[in-house]
């Protein structure tokens, strides 16, 4: 079975890159396409466009379900990745790997831990 990924990156903000994967992700999933839309963004606006306010509510209390929840362990260096709950939008056909306001705090993690990988400290390498 082939998988097909399409990706949306860039470093500037305020392009329309969340949009663009929002309306795409629809309409692929309109067409009949599954899809996983992936909110990796720290500013998780990918995520508040598919979910209303309380559902994301629920999402961000006690433990996380979301992608900061499965690296947050490594971040804290207490174990491996951990698991995330896709949110399922529409039907089995659109899913969502909901962001998290939190992946900021891992974001200044990794620009500091880039350079202590020159050090060769495990963690780092880890993290990175």
């Amino acid at each position: 079975m082939t998988v097909q990924v399409v990706t949306f990156f860039n470093n500037k903000g305020g392009i329309g890159k969340t949009s663009l994967v929002y309306h795409v992700a629809w309409m692929l999933a309109v067409l009949g396409h599954r899809v996983v839309a992936a909110d990796l963004d720290p500013q998780a606006n990918l995520t508040s466009a598919f979910l209303d306010e309380e559902q994301v509510e629920n999402l961000w209390s006690g433990h996380r379900r979301t992608v900061w929840g499965a690296i947050e362990p490594i971040h804290e260096g207490s174990g491996p990745i951990g698991d995330a709950e896709m949110t399922k939008t529409l039907d089995d056909r659109l899913v969502l790997l909901p962001g998290d306001l939190a992946l900021s705090a891992f974001e200044d993690d990794l620009s500091s831990e880039w350079l202590s990988c020159l050090g060769g400290r495990p963690r780092s390498f880890r993290i990175v």
